[in-house]
């Protein structure tokens, strides 16, 4: 293309230049400067379009301004994402999988050049010690690149389209054995808190685990013995009443106040998040797991997670005979016989049916963790 040169400096950077001799005047327009993102496919591009310009009377373009400072890196412009996302309940978890997983691997990558075998090595990586983190990984960036899109002209397509990832994990049915249960109750009695507290109220209502450790205060009612969770911290925004067994009240009432937060388990690890509810979650279920074992004088033993212990609850309701509606009402499901056109019309509440289920299930447990050997009983603190 005539006209177009390459300057290079003394320190070897290459630059495209366009010269272009209109009349008595002469241009001399810097195109960019050569690289990865811009080589000489660019440059002729741009040079093409500067001298349509110039041939068509429109004169010199004005001179090229610097990148503005969001750029299209993924450290500048996760932020934008995540400030997009804030209103969403799960900002939290989008922030922590980006921190986490994306930032440390293409934090300084930009974005629009990163490539789907790129997108499907990292994904692998995770994948090989957490397939369900990397399915979740492989999600976010997804929906990062359909915002990014728009944003970044040569981002022709999102890479994640077509990358590899892990298949659909199969659905758990662990649920943990009445000899796991004691032990587990054990546990509890020996962790501090928030940890030993927030096992026993998992193992007495069922609850989630977030639904659990990141409660506040003002939910409770200690009189009505009842605990409200709010739409907005359940997870199918639906408010979700528990009724709190007599054990269970007790050990809400035992959880010390912390000064200047609403949180039942307020963090303690930094400074200004006294509103926050608690973190190192995987570290601490490490921790369970190695006491259970020891408490069961075993090495090893099945797998198990906090979200089992959910599982095992509604089975023990099931056990029990309490009806399925009504388990459903526990667990505050809204398929099954609550979904659907069903859930439509059938408004009852189950209040009363889910005050006895839960009083029904903390007499059992009761049964459990007293065991039948009276030399090695461990009592559910009632006061």
């Amino acid at each position: 293309m005539q006209g177009l040169r390459v300057r290079v400096s003394s320190k070897g950077t290459k630059t495209f230049v366009l010269r272009k001799r209109q009349g008595a005047k002469v241009h001399n327009l810097t195109l960019g400067t050569y690289g990865p993102r811009f080589g000489l496919a660019e440059a002729r591009r741009k040079a093409r379009i500067y001298l349509n310009d110039l041939e068509a009377g429109k004169g010199a373009p004005p001179p090229a301004k610097r990148a503005r400072a969001k750029g299209g890196t993924f450290r500048q412009l996760i932020p934008t994402y995540l400030d997009s996302k804030k209103d969403l309940r799960s900002h939290s978890e989008i922030k922590r999988i980006m921190d986490g997983y994306v930032m440390p691997e293409l934090g300084d990558r930009f974005a629009d050049t990163v490539t789907r075998g790129e997108i499907t090595e990292l994904i692998d990586n995770i994948a090989a010690t957490a397939p369900t983190m990397a399915r979740a990984v492989h999600a976010q960036l997804s929906a990062f690149y359909t915002w990014a899109m728009p944003r970044l002209d040569k981002l022709e397509a999102n890479p994640c389209r077509d990358a590899g990832r892990p298949p659909r994990p199969k659905a758990r049915d662990r649920v943990l054995t009445e000899a796991e249960l004691k032990a587990l109750w054990a546990v509890a009695e020996d962790e501090a808190n928030p940890w030993g507290p927030g096992l026993k109220l998992l193992m007495l209502t069922g609850a989630r685990r977030d639904e659990v450790f990141s409660a506040d205060r003002d939910e409770f009612d200690l009189k009505a013995n009842e605990w409200t969770i709010p739409a907005d911290r359940a997870k199918n925004d639906v408010v979700h009443f528990v009724p709190l067994p007599a054990v269970a009240k007790a050990v809400v009432e035992a959880v010390p106040e912390v000064e200047g937060s609403g949180k039942l388990f307020p963090t303690r690890t930094k400074a200004g998040q006294a509103d926050r509810g608690p973190s190192g979650f995987s570290k601490a279920q490490a921790r369970f797991r190695e006491k259970l074992n020891k408490v069961l004088d075993r090495e090893g033993g099945p797998h198990w997670t906090l979200h089992d212990i959910r599982r095992t609850v509604a089975t023990g309701l099931q056990r029990l005979g309490v009806r399925y509606e009504v388990t459903e009402a526990v667990l505050n499901h809204v398929s099954g016989a609550r979904g659907g056109i069903a859930g439509v019309y059938q408004r009852h509440d189950w209040k009363d049916e889910k005050r006895a289920a839960l009083e029904a299930w903390a007499n059992e447990l009761d049964r459990i963790v007293r065991g039948t050997d009276e030399t090695n009983v461990i009592k559910l603190e009632r006061a």
